[in-house]
């Protein structure tokens, strides 16, 4: 009896931790932007009252993703160890199962990196000539 409560208080804590870590990594992550976000804004306000040309934001011109296909062959790859373990180690069908949902989610995360890295190379190259590059002067 008490050793079944003592595991359902356990897996209770566990699966409430991780949601509480996964919530605090969100709410810091958001923080951290609107920081920036403010920051940016300041900075762009001080130039425009200097008469300065206004700053570009750092992210400008740059891609927000640096490595695709990184997220998508992790995926991939644990689904394809849960899978060769399924199928060598043990004849565990349900590991079979749960192996295919890791591997289902790294294929259609390849695709899609896939399909937006020939999106973006078919659009156009857009000029970021659009900023001031002389200190605008008022009447």
């Amino acid at each position: 009896m008490l050793s079944d409560v003592m595991g359902a208080l356990i897996g209770l804590v566990t699966v409430s931790g991780l949601l509480l870590l996964v919530l605090i990594v969100v709410i810091m992550d958001n923080r951290t932007r609107r920081m920036r976000v403010k920051l940016l804004h300041e900075e762009r306000m001080v130039a425009l009252e200097k008469g300065l040309p206004v700053p570009m934001d750092y992210q400008d011109g740059m891609s927000r993703k640096r490595r695709p296909y990184v997220r998508g062959l992790v995926f991939l790859g644990i689904g394809v160890a849960m899978l060769l373990w399924s199928g060598w180690a043990s004849d565990d069908a349900d590991l079979a199962g749960m192996g295919m949902v890791p591997t289902m989610i790294g294929i259609a995360l390849i695709i899609g990196d896939k399909l937006n890295e020939r999106k973006d190379n078919a659009k156009s190259p857009t000029a970021r000539d659009d900023y001031a590059t002389e200190p605008v002067k008022y009447p």
